[in-house]
């Protein structure tokens, strides 16, 4: 009759019990639990980040949403967006909005005090100990599987477990299959062994699969490219080993770490990025902003890069311009997909839904919201991948090979049911 999640990203546990039963009184007594609430859920949501909107949507729960804190400009869901302008989503914190919308309260507390039984989702980084918080730490996954799982999270809270693990499954199928059939059509497999607890690297061997460039430009600190220890350093390191190609990864001192930045980010200067990246096969500038960095750099110095010769230089805005840092967590395998696609290593029937050719496709536009059906699950419009080691007469992989897609990091939380 109750179930326990255990935070581990900030040591919290919430005591979640069904509708019409009591919280068992032993864990109530004992008080370690930061929250105690009855499931499903009935107070509404109040999210924090936009990251937090995709895991909602493909749940179906839009209308759970009753509030947004921060800035409300950097949603890219049309529904969420249709929903703030009727005023059915409130913006909280109302000072840092520039977009004018029908209500607004002025901080969490004040509407907390209006709507007592809300649930506030925090980020990684929020106050765990905060009123009604319940903290999200789904970002601080380096795979893309880890950050995905998370949608068990909010899935908990609604009794929508199986409903979260059949999504999951598929995203994971649909993955697995991508990464197989890459394998197969590379025209230099290696033999990979990507368990969980592998140390093997990411391509740590000079071979002769195709190269992949990944880095983008920070004004005032250079070039940041893919740091790929291991596949799962990163989203793009497990892209890249789920596909079967090489991803350029920044060597070890190379570059400079900015104090100002905490020292935890690397960024490369032009000479250092030229030679680092000229001779890379695609080139994906994760970032909507190749324009100011064309303007910046110019194309004497750009037109070094093979990439940029064979105009084989992809961004983020296949969708729309701010959708990868939203919308593109509910499709991780789709943009495992897209990067197979791109590299040639795939069967050629997949058009890359997330990575636009810069020098060939258009600049994304997100679909208006479908407001009669407002409360249906989110389904990524791309077929499902078909494997095709039938149709190439070929074994697929052992099971002791494995794949990049088979692995999740989901170390940030933990269920318990009774």
């Amino acid at each position: 009759n109750y179930k326990i999640i255990h935070n581990k990203f900030v040591n919290a546990t919430y005591l979640l019990y069904q509708c019409g039963t009591e919280p068992p009184q032993e864990e109530v007594e004992s008080g370690e639990h930061k929250l105690i609430l009855e499931v499903p859920h009935k107070g509404g949501l109040a999210l924090t980040s936009t990251v937090q909107i995709p895991a909602i949507e493909l749940l179906g729960l839009r209308s759970e949403v009753k509030a947004y804190v921060g800035n409300t400009k950097w949603i890219s869901s049309p529904c969420l967006n249709y929903m703030l302008d009727e005023g059915e989503i409130i913006n909280i914190d109302g000072d840092r909005v520039d977009v004018a919308h029908s209500q607004s309260a002025s901080s969490v507390e004040e509407y907390l005090l209006q709507n007592p039984e809300a649930l506030i989702l925090g980020g990684p980084y929020d106050d765990a100990n905060a009123d009604r918080t319940m903290v999200i730490a789904g970002s601080q996954e380096n795979t893309n599987v880890g950050q995905f799982d998370w949608i068990a999270f909010y899935a908990a809270l609604y009794n929508k477990e199986d409903m979260s693990n059949r999504i999951a499954r598929s995203a994971q199928q649909n993955y697995d299959c991508a990464s197989e059939n890459s394998f197969l059509l590379s025209s230099s497999p290696t033999q990979r062994n990507l368990k969980a607890t592998s140390p093997r690297r990411v391509a740590e061997e000079d071979d002769k699969r195709p190269t992949l460039l990944w880095a983008s430009w920070f004004e005032g600190y250079g070039w940041s490219v893919a740091s790929c220890p291991t596949y799962q350093s990163d989203t793009e390191c497990e892209w890249a080993a789920a596909c079967n190609v090489k991803i350029l990864s920044r060597p070890e001192g190379v570059g400079n770490a900015p104090e100002s930045l905490g020292g935890r980010y690397w960024y490369l200067s032009d000479e250092e990025f030229l030679e680092f990246g000229k001779d890379a096969d695609r080139w994906v500038y994760k970032s909507q902003h190749w324009d100011k960095v064309f303007a910046e750099k110019g194309e004497e110095y750009l037109s070094q890069f093979k990439a940029y010769q064979n105009q084989q230089i992809y961004d983020t805005q296949g969708v729309s311009p701010n959708s990868w840092y939203e919308q593109r967590l509910a499709e991780y395998y789709v943009v495992g997909m897209d990067v197979c696609a791109i590299m040639g290593v795939d069967d050629g029937l997949h058009k890359s839904r997330w990575l636009r050719n810069i020098f060939t496709d258009p600049v994304g536009v997100m679909p208006e919201c479908n407001v009669a059906e407002i409360d249906e699950p989110y389904v990524a419009p791309v077929s499902e991948c078909v494997p095709i080691a039938a149709k190439l007469n070929v074994a697929s992989k052992g099971d002791g090979e494995g794949n990049a897609g088979a692995v999740s990091t989901f170390q940030g939380i933990f269920f318990f049911l009774v």
